[in-house]
């Protein structure tokens, strides 16, 4: 019953407010003005399971400051970006207010330039349109990828940057489209990994967990292509998905790396700055406190090696492939933020851009991967098995000769001492 009362109370606001400010404008009221109309704090509720999302009420004074400013610009050439936008939540307008200090027209100008962004860029269409059929191939190169989540929940973000082969990369893709991966990757982690999460973790997740292998990257790894990847994911990622990021590890950093850091760390504000972590080669402690050993993969000090899928930077695995969370985003039984939510999940459900982990059930294409591909894959974990083989010989014939160099003194040692035992005869 009290349920019942709280709904029609949200629902009776909303249509007082909506008719106060049709009165203001009786003319008619645009479809941006709609859209900023259901920017609300509604509840995740998985029917039946209320799922924890509890406010400040200083951030909903503040959000409902910027829903304000947003709404005052409506007839201005500032707001026309807004225009015909899908609704944004509560949340979105609180990762913006956070990254600008609540004041609410820097937090104002940013929304505006990124929804701008997102309309210049063909942002929505990407689920749709963008193919990454090189996918398999790029992780030869440049290996990527979400692998789980952290002990809260969050989805885990790997690279191995030390592994970049840039040259290699771009004989299989450009920068443009590598560009357009990283969007298509950010709009997955808001439109479906973050939802999955919080479904599997009872609570809001809205930010990421990333890891950052930089073993063997210097100031000569820094070339003006890889400047340009970096500088332009990052303002991507600062700019248009602000406060996503909950702490980024990067780990076996050697001093070479440290002093490329000095030089990429001014191009990072302080809030983002303040979330990392540098760390050399005795890491995995650190990993072990935010991450368990079985979501990191064994090549960060983990259990985990999806053998099944090629590794783990090519498995994808999270609460975001579950069969039984997919059912429940895909059934229409979770109540999000807005209206649509859910007409925009299904179509991330169906989205191909990058092979998901292994769920027939939520893919329109087969899931029988050829022969030939699984023998490529086996070919590339069994050369890597060789590397890895061969370093440990290399170490084990090392280690064979200084036992031997050893043996000989010890040898050498015991003669001296038989002879200096030896009564010496006159």
């Amino acid at each position: 019953m009290l349920l019942m009362v709280k709904k029609l109370f949200r629902y009776s606001k909303s249509a007082i407010h909506e008719l106060c400010c049709c009165s203001c404008s009786p003319r008619k009221m645009s479809s941006s003005f709609k859209v900023l109309q259901s920017l609300g704090k509604k509840v995740w509720r998985n029917k039946g399971d209320a799922i924890e999302d509890i406010h400040d009420p200083n951030d909903d004074q503040a959000v409902q400051k910027l829903r304000e400013a947003l709404l005052q610009d409506q007839g201005g050439q500032e707001a026309q970006p807004v225009a015909d936008r899908k609704p944004y939540d509560y949340h979105t307008l609180l990762r913006f207010l956070h990254t600008k200090d609540y004041d609410i027209s820097k937090a104002k100008e940013s929304f505006l330039n990124h929804l701008k962004w997102r309309e210049e860029f063909g942002v929505d269409a990407i689920a749709k349109e963008f193919k990454f059929e090189e996918y398999k191939e790029v992780q030869k190169f440049y290996p990527h990828g979400y692998h789980g989540v952290d002990r809260s929940g969050r989805p885990v973000y790997i690279e191995r940057m030390g592994m970049l082969d840039l040259e290699g990369l771009l004989q299989r893709t450009t920068l443009d489209r590598l560009v357009k991966h990283h969007v298509y990757e950010q709009e997955k982690t808001a439109r479906l990994r973050y939802p999955a999460c919080t479904v599997a973790a009872g609570k809001r997740i809205g930010s990421t967990t990333a890891i950052l292998d930089v073993k063997g990257i210097g100031i000569s790894s820094f070339s003006k292509q890889a400047r340009y990847l970096f500088l332009e994911f990052q303002k991507i990622d600062s700019n248009y998905y602000p406060d996503t990021l909950n702490s980024l590890y990067i780990v076996n950093a050697g001093s070479g790396f440290r002093a490329l850091w000095k030089a990429l760390k001014t191009f990072l504000d302080a809030h983002t700055a303040a979330k990392i972590q540098v760390l050399g080669t005795n890491f995995r402690s650190k990993l072990v406190e935010a991450i368990d050993p079985s979501n990191l993969p064994s090549f960060l000090g983990g259990e985990c090696l999806c053998s099944d899928h090629g590794g783990c930077m090519l498995s994808d695995k999270g609460p975001w492939n579950d069969p039984d969370i997919l059912q429940l985003l895909k059934s229409n039984k979770i109540e999000e933020y807005y209206d649509d939510t859910m007409n925009v999940e299904q179509t991330w459900l169906s989205a191909q851009s990058t092979p998901d982990y292994k769920c027939r059930q939520f893919t329109k294409e087969e899931d029988n991967v050829p022969l030939s591909e699984t023998i490529k894959q086996l070919q590339i974990t069994a050369d890597e098995a060789e590397k890895r083989f061969r370093t440990m010989e290399a170490a084990l014939g090392e280690t064979k000769q200084v036992l031997h160099r050893f043996s000989e003194q010890l040898k050498g040692l015991q003669m001296k001492l038989v002879n200096a035992a030896e009564p010496k005869t006159s």
